[in-house]
């Protein structure tokens, strides 16, 4: 019969086998609890990888429409250029008799198409009243461009910077005004719809040349014709703002 002292030693034997079980199951835990702890740390990483990812793909996203809108821009920029050249030329072949003949003038300014004519052949001096020779001239010009019914034009005057002071013009921007309008009357009297033009007065206050010799005063005494921009040919504004 076993005794008592070895049944303790067996005991004994059994608890410390258990302890051994019960530390190597420890050591497996804390084992699998950081397998966990590292596992986590890779989903959170490839999560913001991630984040990082989608965030790259909305700006590259954004920065193609940008790329596309400002390429569209570019094209109805380049649309609307093309189709004022070619106005610009066919204007050139209509008028070249009286651009030869020194009367007129015809330029790109601003990227808008302009058609000088000096006011010294147009109107006598202090006066808003159409020489003859300015009639005859103005005539052709409004024959010219009757053949673009789809476009419009504003005739704007401009005088030196020599003041007038008369009961029928107290300025420079009341006579610079008053021509310009009989430029348009003449134009509507000679069939250019009077939907297509307009009339503006700017006095002395967008001279060509400076006011001080004959000469320049002689150029900023001017008429000229602008063809306005056709706003079908640009970008919609109104959606942009």
């Amino acid at each position: 019969m076993q005794s008592c002292a070895d049944r303790a030693t067996e005991l004994d034997g059994v608890i410390t086998e258990c302890r051994s079980q019960l530390d190597a199951l420890a050591l497996a835990r804390d084992r699998v609890l950081a397998d966990n702890q590292t596992l986590r740390a890779q989903l959170d990483g490839a999560a913001e990888g991630q984040r990082e990812l989608v965030e790259e793909n909305e700006e590259i996203a954004t920065m193609l429409a940008e790329s596309r809108r400002a390429l569209a821009e570019a094209r109805e920029r380049q649309k609307a250029a093309e189709a004022r050249d070619a106005i610009y030329r066919r204007i050139k072949e209509e008028l070249a008799s009286m651009i030869d003949a020194g009367k007129l003038a015809v330029r790109i300014a601003r990227g808008r198409l302009v058609i000088d004519l000096k006011q010294d052949i147009l109107f006598p001096s202090g006066s808003a009243k159409l020489s003859p020779l300015g009639e005859e001239t103005l005539a052709d010009v409004a024959r010219a461009l009757s053949n673009f019914p789809d476009r419009s034009f504003q005739i704007e005057g401009h005088t030196d910077n020599v003041p007038i002071k008369t009961p029928r013009f107290p300025s420079n921007w009341d006579l610079s005004t008053a021509r310009a309008v009989s430029v348009v009357d003449l134009f509507v009297a000679r069939g250019m719809a009077p939907a297509n033009v307009s009339a503006a007065g700017y006095g002395e206050h967008q001279p060509r040349a400076d006011n001080g010799s004959p000469e320049g005063r002689a150029l900023n005494r001017r008429i000229e014709i602008v063809m306005q921009p056709d706003l079908q040919l640009l970008p919609d504004l109104v959606d942009q703002l």
